[in-house]
């Protein structure tokens, strides 16, 4: 019985250092709270930083529509040309690209999955 009182008054002994510990550390957080002012920014500096995200975002987004048009013309009107004046190759390309295409997804499916 000795010992559980030994060890019971050691563990008071911790206990008080632990309160101690935590009053000093409250005691320096209010005193960081009344020397550090806290400023809150104005509600137009968050609706001015709000209304040029979204100018950004819509010039980002006519650029990009931009490029998918040209870039969509350019591949239609290629292909186009080829059908109509070099069928064969038409073809050929076709052929190629459903070959990729399915060996591509092969290839995509087996590394998901083996879990690579």
């Amino acid at each position: 019985m000795t010992n559980r009182k030994l060890l019971q008054l050691d563990h008071d002994h911790q206990d008080e250092n632990f309160l101690a510990a935590v009053k000093k550390i409250e005691d320096g957080l209010e005193s960081l709270e009344e020397n550090v002012p806290v400023y809150t920014p104005d509600l137009q500096f968050f609706e001015n930083l709000v209304a040029e995200q979204k100018q950004s975002m819509k010039r980002k987004l006519i650029r990009d529509l931009a490029i998918f048009t040209v870039a969509a013309l350019l591949i239609v009107t290629s292909l186009l040309f080829m059908l109509y004046q070099v069928p064969a190759v038409f073809f050929i390309l076709q052929g190629i690209v459903t070959v990729f295409i399915m060996a591509y997804s092969t290839v995509s499916f087996v590394k998901q999955v083996n879990g690579t």
